[in-house]
Order: structure tokens, then sequence, then C-alpha cells
């Protein structure tokens, strides 16, 4: 019943065996999977979209829409763009067309264990020799080394040449102009990686036009799901979220490199957004190292002195760091000045929040909840105070989870970014009007956390938010960013009475946190502290 050649072939897996060496209850930190760290920003709004998408019957296979979202990025003619579900099915539709049973397919190694997986799955054997393959395998950026090799693409070869390129965006060549001078080359690429929809399993071939009408005529029908291909949709429209989340990632893997050096590690050059950790000796004791502070990690049999780890946020990377005894600046408390960045994840919801006391009022705001991303925009332009906040809640069940955390959030950003609060105002108190509506604020970074609210709101809800929760999310704001906060005010219309209050507090924070050059840096109280 099973093909002789396929009777020992194995699953590809991520890191395995980890389960039971991780403490129990320590949320696990997954570093082996090479996906970016967050949901993309317009994720958090998605779900009206996709609820409009028909579940009830199957996709249509040609993926119009789809199929010209990607050719518009890729600068690709459509009829030479091929959708497919992940780069993996890209790989093994590749390999089906290229191979018949004993013809072999060559990779250098180490390589990425799915060409081995697609090659067998075609019934073809792969070798490290590249004389009289039909199907050679090329993956640059490389996987696992992380290093850019588009020379190894440039030189011809005979039958099909397959260039993976999964993870270009961080940093590699650009290849797939071959693909348009070449009738033998393809290039594989994913919206896995830099467009952090790895759920969604989407990827592409860009093929010559005689290769694409043929692995178009061999990949399943319907294999991109409705909601898949409309998740691809969203992210590609978007590519500057794309880019602004590599550029953190590539920061970060400056920033890692230099600090895992410290260690003696040998850390190649990586265009990718994992690094590839030579540690001079049996990787056993760094990898129970981190298993014991709950991060896993890639290893590979063949490579025993090497560990291959996945980039995280500044948080996580941080985590990593502390649980290697590693010494690098920490980018999640701070960036120099009076800034901070704060994260937080639950079962109820993910929260990434950077804040610059001495900013501009720039804002990005995401939190699924309309109304309350006007609010914070609001609460950033006037306090001049720079808010990048962005947080997955759990909405199906109701705002509050995602409203009290991301006031805990917000607040514990400002508290990081004051410091020692020392040579700061400390008291603010302002009034915002709003046609009828008027708001009176004062608040005290003094460093205990207090809240009164009374806004004498009529209404159930404003949008998707619940009028009960303005005061929760004062109250959780002054607690979490040691604050006392007073909001009193009316008016006749429930929006233009919370939008005067957050507009208010907004002054008032901007003249608490401004310095106060005759403080001479001292804290502003007679205990000396806060």
């Amino acid at each position: 019943m099973i093909r002789p050649d396929l009777a020992d072939i194995e699953p590809y897996r991520w890191q395995e065996g980890w389960e039971g060496a991780v403490p129990e209850g320590v949320p696990v930190l997954r570093l082996d999977q090479n996906t970016q760290p967050r949901s993309p920003r317009w994720y958090a709004g998605a779900a009206a979209r996709l609820a409009a998408v028909p579940v009830h019957s199957y996709p249509d296979s040609r993926y119009g829409p789809l199929r010209e979202a990607i050719a518009e990025y890729a600068g690709f003619p459509p009829e030479q763009v091929i959708p497919t579900d992940g780069a993996d099915e890209a790989l093994i539709l590749c390999a089906l067309l290229a191979l018949s049973p004993g013809d072999r397919a060559h990779a250098r190694r180490p390589h990425y264990a799915m060409f081995e997986n697609a090659t067998r799955l075609a019934g073809g054997v792969l070798s490290d020799d590249p004389a009289g393959a039909r199907l050679t395998w090329i993956c640059t950026p490389h996987n696992p080394t992380g290093a850019d090799t588009p020379e190894e693409a440039l030189e011809r070869r005979e039958g099909l040449v397959v260039i993976d390129q999964a993870y270009v965006e961080f940093g590699g060549t650009d290849l797939s102009r071959l693909a348009l001078e070449r009738e033998n080359t393809v290039v594989v690429r994913t919206l896995s990686k830099a467009f952090a929809v790895a759920a969604a399993r989407v990827g592409y071939i860009l093929a010559p036009p005689a290769l694409a009408a043929k692995l178009e005529a061999i990949r399943p029908p319907g294999s991109i799901s409705s909601h898949s291909a409309a998740l691809a949709q969203l992210a590609l429209a978007d590519p500057d979220e794309m880019l602004r989340n590599v550029a953190e990632t590539v920061g970060e893997r400056s920033r890692m490199a230099e600090a895992l050096r410290g260690l003696g590690w040998h850390i190649p050059d990586s265009r990718t957004n994992f690094l590839f950790c030579d540690l001079g000796e049996p990787n056993t004791a760094t990898v129970d190292r981190l298993l014991g502070a709950a991060i896993v990690v890639r290893t590979f049999d063949a490579l025993p002195n090497h560990i291959r780890l996945t980039l995280g946020t500044p948080a996580d990377n941080d985590r990593v760091l502390e649980a290697l005894g590693a010494s690098a600046p920490s980018a999640a408390t701070g960036r120099g000045g009076r800034t901070a960045t704060v994260e937080r994840r639950t079962r109820e919801t993910q929260i990434a929040c950077s804040v610059d006391l001495d900013g501009t009022g720039a804002s990005r705001v995401t939190t699924g909840i309309g109304f309350l991303d006007h609010m914070l925009t609001a609460l950033a332009l006037h306090s001049m105070i720079d808010i990048d906040l962005i947080c997955t809640g759990d909405l199906w069940v109701d705002a509050h989870h995602t409203v009290e955390d991301v006031a805990i959030v917000l607040g514990g950003g400002l508290d990081a970014a004051l410091g020692d609060r020392k040579g700061i105002a400390r008291y603010g108190d302002a009034r915002a009007p709003l046609d009828e509506a008027l708001v009176h604020a004062a608040v005290d970074l003094g460093g205990r956390g207090f809240s009164r609210v009374d806004l004498g709101l009529r209404g159930p809800s404003l949008g998707e938010l619940p009028a009960t929760l303005i005061p929760h999310f004062a109250d959780s704001l002054s607690r979490s960013g040691r604050m006392a906060i007073h909001l009193e005010g009316s008016g006749g219309d429930d929006h233009h009475v919370v939008e005067a209050a957050f507009k208010a507090l907004a002054l008032a924070l901007r003249e608490a946190c401004a310095t106060d050059a005759r403080r001479a840096g001292a804290v502003p109280s007679t205990k000396g502290a806060v």
C-alpha cells in the first residue's frame, strides 16, 4: 500500500521534544518557526470584513483579486503569478512538474527540509551533486544560515531551477527578474514571513509563461481558503505596515547579533528574520537553559553545535538575552530620552505600546474598537506624546478586556517613560470644550494611582465602546501609570463629552509631564521621592 521510497519518510516538524522541559504555567516563547512576532496592525479590525466572506461555497479557484494583488506587489504580469497554499505547496507543485520516479534533484546542504520531502513525494532523489539534476533547489536568503547568496541563483543550470525567496523582504537580493528572463526558472515566495499572516498559509510562484500554465494546471482547485485569500489581500493592501514591522525586526537582528557575539558565539551575517548561531560547543546546555526560561529555539540533528533563533519583539529578545546572561542595551524599557516600550500578553489580549513623552503627538493606534482608537489618537495629538499601540483582544467576548488591558499597558508605558520623575512639573490642570460639552481634567504624577470620573454619560455605549468602561479605563490608566486622574464634565452628547474628556486629559498630561528647569532635576515632592 505504501511506495517503497516513502516507507521511511517523516513529516516536517518545527522543534520537538520541548513540552516536558518547560516550567508549568510559564508562557512559552516559540522562536523556532521564523514568523513575525505580532499580527499585523490591520488584523485587529479585520473581523467584520472576514464575516462578509461567504463560507458555504468553495473559493473561486482562479483567485483573480488575489492574483492581481500579488502581481501588483511583485511587479509581475498576473498570468505569471500562481497563488498557492503557502510556499510549501508551491515547492511540491514544482517537484511534481519536474520530476519522474528516480529523477535527481539537487540542493546544497544544509537545506530546508521541505526540499527533500517535496522531491521524495514526486518520486525523485535529492543529491548533493548538481550534475544531471532535473531540478535545482536554491534558497536565498538561505534557511537555515540566513545568508544572501544571489550568485548561486545567477549560475546557468539545466532543468527546472526553483529559487525559494521566502525571506527576501528582510534584506535579500530580489531575483524575481530571473523568472522573466529565463524559461527554466521560477521564484517561490510567501506572505507567512514578512507580511505576518503565517496562519493564512498563502504563498505564490512567479514563473515564465509556459511553466506558469503547467503549474496552474496541476494546482489543486481551491487549495487556498476564501478567508485566507481575503487575509492575504488585506496584507498586500498595506505594504507600508509590513515594511515598518520588517524594519523593527532588522533593527533587532543587529542588536541581538551583537549581544550574542559577546557570548563568543559565531553569528554569520543574516538577511532573514532569524540568526544562525554557532555556539562552538554542543548546544545541549544552551537549549536546556532556554527551555528553563520557557524559550523554544530550533536545533538540527546534523548541526549539534548550532541553534537557529527567530527574532521576536524587543521584549521577547530581552527575555532571551536575560536567560543567556548576555549583555546588551534593553530595547523594551526605552530607546533613549523619555521613551518606553511595554508589551503584555494574556489569554485575553496581546498588546504592544511605545510612547515618547517629548514627541510631536504622532500616533498609530489599533485596538479593534474604533471609538477607542479615535480617543487615543486625540490623547496623543493634544498631549504631544507619541503613542504607537496595537492590541489584538477577545472582542468576540466583549470590549472589557481590551479596554482594561490597553489602559494598563499605556499607563505602564507612561510610567516607564517618566522614570524617576525628576524635574517634571508633576501637576496638570486643563479644560476642554467640544460644542455643548465641557470637561475639566486634573492629574498628579505623584506616584499614586487614583481616579475619579463624573461625566454624566446618558447612553449605554459609544460605538462599540460601552460607556461604563470610560471610568474603568481612567482607573486602570491611573493605577498602572501611578497617577491621580480627575475628570468632571457634562454635555448633551455623550460622544462630545468623552472626546472633551480625553482632550482635557491630554492637555493636563502635557502640562504635568513637562520638565521644569527650575527644579534642577529634583523630584517634585517634599518626600524626595515619588
